[in-house]
C-alpha cells in the first residue's frame, strides 16, 4: 500500500453508477476501512485500455478520467483507493487517445513478457504484442497495432491504421478511419469520417452479436459496419 495521487480512469454504467454507488462528474469520494483491491476502495484503471477489461464497450457505458489519492493499493491492471475525484468523461475515442499515449508512455523502456507494452507514433511505424495483458497502441498515419495475447487491447488513432486483437476477451479499437477485428470473446469499436476528419458515426459490439464475426476485418460505412472484402 502507498499513499500518493495518481491518474487513473474508470467505467461506469449508463446512469454514472458503478456497483450500485452513485458518482458524478466534478465530484470527490472517500471511503472508510481498510483499503482491499476488490474488496474496499475506489477502483481504477491507471492503463485506459485496462478498463475495457471491466465494461463493455458495446453496452453504453460511460467512461472518465479520475484522480486517485489516500492510501493506493496496486492489483494487476486496476488499482483501489481510499479517495477518488471524477474529472471528466472522455468516452471511448478519448479513452482510446488516452491509451495511446498512456502506452507510449509505459513503451519506452524495452519490455517482452507479461503486461509488456508497446506504442508508437511514427508515419507507418506498427506495433505488435503477444503477451498477456500486453496492449499495443498507434498513433501515426498507417501505423498499425496488433495483438495476440488474452486481455491484451489494440488500440489505433492513426488515419489508414488498422487495429487487431486476437486473445480472448481483448478489444480492437480503431478511432482513425480504418477496419478492426478481434477473436472470439472479444470485442471492436470503429469510427467513420468524413474527408476533413470530423467523425459522423461510431459502432461498437462484441463479437457474436450485430451480426459482427470473429477474426473479419470491419470498417464502417454510412454508418453501418462492413466486412472487408477478401
Amino acid at each position: 500500500m502507498k499513499t500518493d495521487k495518481i491518474i487513473a480512469y474508470k467505467g461506469f454504467n449508463k446512469d454514472w453508477t458503478c456497483r450500485r454507488f452513485a458518482y458524478q462528474v466534478g465530484e470527490s469520494y472517500t471511503c472508510d476501512g481498510d483499503i482491499e483491491a476488490c474488496s474496499n476502495g475506489f477502483h481504477a484503471c491507471p492503463n485506459p485500455l485496462s478498463v475495457w477489461s471491466f465494461y463493455d464497450i458495446s453496452n453504453g457505458h460511460r467512461f472518465a478520467v479520475v484522480e486517485q489519492s489516500g492510501e493506493i493499493v496496486e492489483d494487476g491492471n486496476k488499482t483501489a483507493s481510499r479517495k477518488i475525484t471524477i474529472k471528466a468523461e472522455i468516452g471511448i475515442p478519448g479513452l482510446i487517445k488516452a491509451a495511446v499515449e498512456w502506452t507510449q508512455e509505459a513503451a519506452k523502456k524495452p519490455t517482452s513478457g507479461y503486461s509488456a507494452n508497446s506504442a508508437t507514433s511514427g508515419y507507418s511505424a506498427h506495433s505488435a504484442t503477444s503477451g498477456y495483458s500486453a496492449n499495443s497502441a498507434t498513433s501515426g498515419y498507417s501505423a498499425n497495432s496488433a495483438t495476440s495475447g488474452h486481455y491484451a487491447n489494440s488500440a489505433t488513432s492513426g488515419y489508414s491504421a488498422n487495429s487487431e486483437a486476437k486473445g480472448k476477451n481483448a478489444v480492437a479499437a480503431n478511432a482513425g478511419d480504418g477496419m478492426a477485428r478481434a477473436g472470439k470473446g472479444g470485442a471492436i469499436f470503429i469510427v467513420e469520417r468524413d474527408d476533413q476528419r470530423n467523425i459522423l458515426a461510431v459502432f461498437a459490439s462484441k463479437i457474436g452479436e450485430n451480426g459482427i464475426e470473429p477474426d473479419v476485418w470491419y470498417r464502417l460505412k454510412n454508418g453501418k459496419p462492413v466486412a472487408a472484402e477478401d
